[in-house]
């Protein structure tokens, strides 16, 4: 679909004659034309994330040391987001079977993905090495053993990292930092070093080539990744007195977006860390941005079914539920609700809740919201990463459409399902 409301060619989303607009297309179109709940994507402002991200490491590093970007998918998986991306330049990072599939589906060469998934279980090893990825990210010997014995089923060679736990605190909330000791990721110095012997020495799949570590997200300042910048570098050294081959080194990502006024991260500072720190070991970086790729690049429009008002409180209701964006309730995060359409009422005091049959199914309380009636959109903001992605059938709710905007296109990149799709692969046993 090309729409032909016409918004003065700007980008990303922004109000326009009192309406909200995605690049050159109104809100208030797509709702009507798609319904509600829909995701709703900006291909110029992923654009934008990833040329900010990769122009600031350009312009500090060597030319012969350009970093491997390998896009988090578990942020969004969605197969044109992903295919946007590989022909931006991008390589993937993925953590499960499903999201190869979706890697090659989208057209990713097997030599730009790297599997960094906590708990690899053997079809999904025995489909990334036949599919010739770049390198697994190992987190425990277990792992790296049976790694060795796929690959030698298969007859080939698997290339590992090892992924070191720095012992630091990353992270915009305790559910995503994964770098200190109590996390359930990665290994200490000592295992690293064990782990390396064991599988230079005895596996002969295995092809050991370097480090890989993740601190956390939403990670807004360019000194907390120095220290683990640190460790990484003195693990190198160590590894490489012992005659160990290290030339492949994973530094992760973490880097914040804005949901409510966050300080974004120095990109400058921080590649000027890479500079100083990763890069003097000459090794091949690879980088895992996610949810900076995508997560302002998305909203979620839903619609508001009615007000209700107790003694207490007022509730906006809306037609969206923790089952279409899960993160406020799981996370106490904060979204931005915005009506699509500006009005000159007073504000009022709303709990934006969803029709889910939970008390925790509430974007937000106590927030002050232009006033609204039945029937209006508001649009949730910085929903583009584990939005969609973390959506499920709770309730029996169909999950909902996604569309991507670009410029005056409109496309949908996954229909709304319905709820005849949802019980499709149900059955009721003969003997019931």
């Amino acid at each position: 679909m090309t729409n032909t409301h016409q918004t003065g060619h700007q980008t990303g989303f922004y109000s326009h004659n009192g309406a909200m607009c995605a690049d050159n297309v109104a809100l208030s179109d797509i709702a009507e034309n798609y319904g509600t709940p829909c995701y709703v994507y900006s291909a110029s402002v992923i654009r934008k994330q990833y040329k900010a991200l990769e122009n600031a490491l350009k312009h500090a590093l060597p030319k012969n040391n350009k970093p491997l970007l390998c896009y988090a998918c578990k942020a969004n998986s969605n197969i044109a987001i992903l295919k946007l991306l590989k022909d931006l330049g991008s390589g993937l990072e993925i953590v499960s079977q499903g999201e190869l599939v979706r890697s090659i589906k989208a057209g990713f060469n097997g030599n730009t993905i790297i599997s960094t998934s906590f708990g690899k279980n053997a079809s999904e090893i025995r489909a990334c090495l036949k599919a010739g990825i770049l390198q697994f990210n190992v987190e425990a010997s277990d792992e790296m053993e049976m790694i060795n014995t796929i690959a030698r089923e298969l007859g080939k060679k698997a290339q590992i990292a090892f992924r070191l736990n720095p012992d630091i605190s990353g992270g915009g909330h305790n559910k995503i930092s994964t770098g200190r000791k109590e996390d359930k990721f990665g290994n200490s110095a000592e295992d690293v070093l064990a782990l390396y012997k064991l599988a230079t020495q005895d596996m002969h799949n295995l092809n050991p080539v370097g480090l890989s570590m993740h601190i956390g997200s939403q990670v807004s300042q360019a000194e907390t990744f120095k220290p683990g910048f640190e460790k990484l570098s003195e693990m190198t050294k160590t590894l490489r007195a012992q005659g160990f081959k290290v030339t492949h080194m994973d530094i992760g990502g973490g880097f914040p977006i804005i949901y409510n006024n966050e300080t974004l991260l120095d990109f400058d500072d921080y590649a000027g860390w890479v500079r100083d720190i990763i890069a003097p070991l000459g090794v091949q970086i690879q980088m895992e941005p996610g949810r900076y790729m995508v997560g302002n690049a998305g909203i979620l429009l839903s619609r508001v079914e009615y007000i209700k008002t107790t003694p207490s409180r007022k509730f906006m209701v809306l037609d969206a539920g923790m089952n279409d964006l899960i993160r406020p309730a799981l996370y106490d995060s904060y979204h931005a609700i915005k009506p699509i359409k500006e009005n000159s009422s007073p504000t009022q005091t709303y709990d934006i809740v969803g029709p889910i049959c939970e008390s925790g199914d509430i974007f937000a309380k106590n927030r002050e919201c232009s006033n609204v009636t039945s029937g209006d959109i508001v649009a949730l903001m910085s929903a583009g990463a584990y939005g969609f992605s973390m959506a499920s059938n709770y309730n029996s709710s169909p999950l909902p459409v996604e569309i991507m905007v670009d410029g005056d296109n409109v496309a949908v990149i996954n229909k709304a399902q319905t709820i005849e799709e949802m019980m499709e692969r149900e059955t009721i046993p003969d003997w019931l």
